[in-house]
């Protein structure tokens, strides 16, 4: 199965789901640190809406086996990510990114102002390992599994 096969749905359901004018309203805000929802799912999806005060991030890491997407809401995002050298993309309401299971990246939010993103993984996210960046590399520091601290 081609990566397109599996981000590309994922990106119409986060689409489809974003169109709800209170979903941005379900997740509860912290102000100094990111909060999270984990939406209703189905099939062999999960969906998780994030709230990002200013200057925070989800330090580096993977998803596991999980391809996934993401769309923001709300504010601004910058996705940092390593395919073998850094890549850096800026995000604003409406835009998504889609990626594959081997994808490692950190998303930040850096602007002043607090943002929300809603995130799709398939298959169902289990796993992330989390990474160090070394400036010309990443390297694999531990592994989080779903049910403990998220």
């Amino acid at each position: 199965m081609s990566d397109l096969t599996v981000t590309l749905p994922l990106l119409e359901t986060l689409r489809d789901q974003a169109r709800d004018p209170g979903l941005v309203d379900l997740v509860q805000r912290h102000p100094t640190e990111r909060s999270w929802l984990q939406l209703p799912s189905h099939d062999d999806v999960t969906m998780w809406l994030i709230a990002w005060p200013a200057g925070t991030s989800t330090d580096w890491h993977d998803h596991g086996p999980a391809s996934g997407a993401f769309v923001v809401l709300e504010g601004t995002l910058v996705e940092h990510s390593w395919l073998g050298a850094l890549r850096v993309c800026r995000l604003g309401v409406g835009d998504a990114r889609e990626f594959a299971p081997d994808h490692v990246h950190d998303v930040r939010n850096t602007s002043a102002r607090p943002a929300v993103s809603l995130h799709a993984y398939s298959p169902r996210l289990e796993v992330m390992t989390r990474y160090r960046f070394l400036g010309d590399r990443i390297e694999a520091i531990g592994v989080e599994r779903a049910g403990e601290g998220w």
